[in-house]
Parts: structure tokens; C-alpha cells; sequence
């Protein structure tokens, strides 16, 4: 069993979530949650922070880190293009890409995930790609930093196509929406926002990432109190409220400021929507809501005013609730998605990683050791596979075999009287000077016959007078536009290997002068044949 840890690297605190993963099932083991100094290097309060929540994890080795890049760093591109082949889109993803960026490609890591694929009318699909990209020197700080504390993720993903995993592998969390809703997961954090729309069962369509977040709630609340920041913080999560859950006259103050300080985010929300729409033409039918500030009482039933769809909050799957209590769900929601990420193998396994190329993972071999038992048993049943499958195929090809034996006695007993199964031989008897077979032409006259008509290009208009067909000369006589197309029946006439010559004779106008009129001889050898069909 491995056990895969799952970090949300967020900008007011970190999240982790460890799974220990079998075959068949997971289970989830720990959470955590550090919340960062808000004063101080981003580099220092994020290390600080991993530093205390290791230190809160159980203890013993982990197989396999996921995390989600954090800040605002990852810029997004939505791409289409008209055939879905992989090998295509990896040639053709770098041109697309580098004329949306104010910089080289060169200098960024970046990559796809397929998010849909639409009928073109042929054999080909065209795909709509989600692109990530990241500058090299971002991604090389915080694998730095994350080295030093002996963290070496296996996966960077996209922040909100990390929610991915939860549509893909429990899609039961979203069964009360409704069969076929498309569902936004609509994940609200400090200082940023990811929206991700698809879905159960399927997967993500459509994922964004933009600067907002409950900052801006809080800033809205310190400005109508005329307060500090870290004090409207804390009064925020002690008391703060939104919609019916705003109870008093400070709370109804408060609840107005914080539906200023959302605006930012709605303002990119709806527009996300929008896009959707007229990319799928489907509607958003419903909206989940995770992120710390999903936890502010009220906040799901103000959106659902504002968007006009149905919001409510996250719930993780019930095995959660012994680690990971009811009310920290929101906040542990992405951090249980990067771990089950972790878990997910084949088809539903996102592809989006930014480690590629010089960044691409390279440990492994412990994660591998764990699943050695799994190993094996593969490997013994594909030999077994493969012993089954020489059996039968020898014991095909020996009845085909046989079959062949006897067709062949059959054929030589007719012709030269004797039995023989041994193809060499019977093919050297066949052509034999004594064989009856020898007196055989190899092409008659009929076949000759068809041989020209094939080979008249359907392009030349041509009216035969006269075909005279012997097994050594052909005889073509007839009319047709003009002494190019005369040229062109020539050459189509030559391409067959038995037309050893083709001799034009005179060619003379029709007398109207609209059409020529022509004859071809065409000398007959066949390769291997004397001439006049003898062997």
C-alpha cells in the first residue's frame, strides 16, 4: 500500500491530506492545516509553514507528493485545434502557445490537458486544450524550497484542474445535483480563485484560475469599520456572516462590505460561465463550493442570488470525516483532490504535469518497491497470456497447414498425376518442360484484352475501331482529341510489364478536324517467356 500526500500550498495557510492507497480502495490517513505568518518572505512563511505541517503528518515514509502551483504565477490558455493526435498537438502546442506570451517559450514549462474533443466529419477530432504555463525560474524556486525540506512532488498540477480527480473517482459527491448537471466547482481562497466546470463521472471541460479572494473580503470589511486588516480578519472568521445567516446591525454592515469585497470574483466568474456556455452550449447548472472561504456562513446562498444557480458547499466522502472534519471540508477540499490525484491510474489520471523535460521527476523506486506484489502478479499472467496464445497459434497454424497440404496433393495429383505437399518441388514440376502445365501460356488473350482496357486513363476520350489481340502483338486502332492524348494512352500502355514496345503508327485529322485518328502496335513478352508464349 502507498501512502500519497496530497499539499495545498495556499497563501493564508497549508493543507495536507495523506491517503493510503491499495489496489482497489484508499483510505485517508491525516489532515493538516498551518496557516502561514502573513508578515515576512513568501519563500520563509511557506517553508515555516510545510516545516509544521510535516511535523503534524503521522509519521513514516511518503511514496508520492502532489501539489498544485501556488500564486499567481501559472498563466492559462484555452487552445483548439482540428485533430486530436498527441503527437500532433506536442508539434504543434509551442507556436500556438508562444504567440499568446509577452516572452520566449523557451524560458517557461508549460502543459496540456485534453478537456474536450468534437466530430470534425472524418476520421479526425478536433481537441479543445487547457494550457499551463509557468516561467522556469518560478518552478525551479519551488522545487528548490521544497527540496530543502525533502519534498520532491511527483505531479504539479493546475489548481483547479486538480478537481479533476473528484468528478473522475467520486462523482457520488455531486448525485444530489442531479444525472448530467454540469457542476462548477468554484474554489474561493485567500488571494485566488479556481473554477472548474464539467461533469460527475466524466471530468473537467473548463478550468481558470484568477487574482481574488476572501483578501478582498476582508479588505472591504476593515474599510467599512475603518479597521485593520488583521483585525476585520479576525472578526471575519468569529463573526462574519452573508445573506440570512447575517444576523444584528454590525453583521448586516458587515455582510454588505463583504458582498462589495466578492465583486472581484464575480466579476471573473460570470464571464468563466459565459465562456463555457458558448464553447459546450450548456448552461452551468449547479455550483459546489470549496476553499477556506467557502467555511463563512451564508456565502453559498449569496452566490446563488447573484449567479442564479443553485450553490452549496463541498462535502468530502464520508471515509473522510474521522481526519478531516465537517466544517475544515472546504478548506481540505483541493488538498484531498491533489491526493487522490495521486491515486488515480490510467484513464483517469489527468494528464496536466509540469514536471516535463529537465524538471521531470526523477525518484520513484520506493513507490515502485511498494507495488512489487502487484508487479509480479501482472508479469505471471501476462506469461501466462503469452503461453495460451502460443498454443493456439501453432495449433492454427498446423490445421492451416495441413489444409494447405492437401489442396496442394489435390492440384498435383490432377495435373501430373502424383501427390506431391512439398510446395518447391511441386512448383518446380509445375514449370517443368515435361509438365502438361508447361503448355499453359502464361496470359491469353482474354487477359490481355482486359489488361489494355484497364490501363486506357479515364481522362483520355477515346473510341476504339479496331482491337486485334494475339499472344505476341496487339493492335489498337480508333480516334480520340488530339496527338497528346495518343501520347498519354501510350505511356499508360507501356507501365504493364508484358507491353514490352508500343509503336505509334499514322496519325491523321478526322475530316471535320475535331478529332484525330490513330494506331498503336504493342509488342507481347512477358518477363521469363521467349517470345510467341513459349516456355
Amino acid at each position: 500500500m502507498a501512502r500519497i500526500l496530497g499539499l495545498d500550498l495556499g497563501s493564508h495557510s497549508v493543507k495536507g491530506v495523506v491517503l493510503d492507497s491499495g489496489a482497489k480502495s484508499h483510505t485517508t490517513q491525516a489532515f493538516a492545516e498551518v496557516r502561514r505568518a502573513q508578515e515576512g518572505e513568501r519563500p520563509e512563511t511557506l517553508r515555516a509553514a510545510l516545516e509544521e505541517l510535516l511535523g503534524k503528518m503521522p509519521a513514516g515514509h511518503v511514496d508520492q507528493v502532489v501539489i498544485a502551483l501556488p500564486g499567481p504565477s501559472l498563466t492559462t490558455h484555452a487552445v483548439s485545434f482540428p485533430f486530436s493526435d498527441s503527437k500532433r498537438l506536442e508539434e504543434a502546442l509551442p507556436e500556438e502557445v508562444g504567440s499568446q506570451l509577452p516572452f520566449d517559450i523557451s524560458e517557461t514549462v508549460y502543459d496540456y490537458q485534453v478537456v474536450g474533443l468534437k466530430d470534425t466529419g472524418g476520421k479526425l477530432k478536433a481537441a479543445d486544450l487547457l494550457v499551463g504555463v509557468v516561467r522556469k525560474e518560478e518552478l525551479q524556486s519551488l522545487l528548490a524550497l521544497l527540496g530543502s525540506l525533502q519534498l520532491d512532488p511527483r505531479v504539479i498540477t493546475h489548481p483547479a484542474l486538480a478537481y479533476q480527480n473528484l468528478f473522475a473517482q467520486a462523482p457520488g459527491l455531486f448525485e444530489d445535483l442531479g444525472v448530467g448537471s454540469t457542476v462548477a466547482v468554484v474554489d474561493i481562497g485567500h488571494e485566488r480563485t479556481s473554477v472548474a466546470i464539467g461533469r460527475p463521472g466524466q471530468g473537467v471541460e473548463f478550468a481558470r484560475t484568477f487574482a481574488g479572494g476572501g483578501r478582498d473580503l476582508t479588505r472591504a470589511l476593515a474599510t467599512e469599520f475603518q479597521t485593520t486588516v488583521p483585525e476585520a480578519h479576525q472578526w471575519k472568521e468569529a463573526h462574519g456572516a452573508m445573506a440570512s445567516a447575517a444576523q444584528g446591525p454590525d453583521a448586516g454592515r458587515a455582510a454588505n462590505a463583504f458582498v462589495r469585497g466578492l465583486q472581484p470574483v464575480l466579476r471573473e466568474v460570470r464571464p468563466s460561465f459565459k465562456s463555457f456556455t458558448a464553447r459546450t452550449r450548456r448552461q452551468v447548472d449547479a455550483v459546489v463550493l470549496a476553499g477556506g472561504t467557502a467555511r463563512l456562513p451564508g456565502l453559498a446562498e449569496q452566490l446563488s442570488k447573484d449567479l442564479n444557480v443553485p450553490v452549496r458547499v463541498l462535502a468530502l466522502p464520508t471515509e473522510t470525516a474521522e481526519k478531516i472534519p465537517a466544517g475544515d471540508a472546504p478548506s481540505a477540499a483541493q488538498a484531498y483532490a491533489l491526493a487522490m490525484r495521486g491515486n488515480a491510474a490510467g484513464a483517469k489520471a489527468p494528464r496536466f504535469n509540469l514536471r516535463r523535460g529537465e524538471f521531470a521527476f526523477k525518484g520513484g523506486y520506493d513507490f515502485v518497491k511498494e507495488r512489487v506484489g502487484l508487479l509480479a502478479s501482472f508479469a505471471v499472467t501476462l506469461l501466462l497470456l503469452l503461453v495460451a496464445f502460443g498454443v493456439v497459434r501453432n495449433t492454427v497454424l498446423a490445421r492451416r497447414e495441413a489444409e494447405v497440404d492437401a489442396v496442394l496433393c489435390k492440384t498435383t495429383q490432377r495435373i501430373l498425376g502424383t501427390c506431391e505437399t512439398n510446395y518447391d518441388r511441386a512448383l518446380n514440376m509445375l514449370k517443368g518442360v515435361e509438365s502438361p502445365a508447361a503448355a499453359l501460356p502464361a496470359m491469353s488473350a482474354v487477359n490481355l484484352l482486359a489488361e489494355v482496357t484497364q490501363r486506357v486513363p479515364a481522362e483520355v476520350p477515346v473510341r476504339f475501331e479496331r482491337i486485334q489481340v494475339d499472344l505476341d502483338r496487339i493492335i489498337l486502332q480508333g480516334e480520340t482529341d488530339s496527338s497528346k492524348q495518343i501520347d498519354t494512352l501510350s505511356t499508360a500502355l507501356k507501365g504493364h510489364r508484358c507491353f514490352k514496345d508500343v509503336k505509334e503508327g499514322e496519325v491523321k485529322k478526322t475530316r471535320d478536324g475535331q478529332k484525330v485518328t490513330f494506331r498503336l502496335d504493342v509488342q507481347v513478352q512477358c518477363p521469363g517467356e521467349k517470345q510467341g508464349g513459349e516456355t
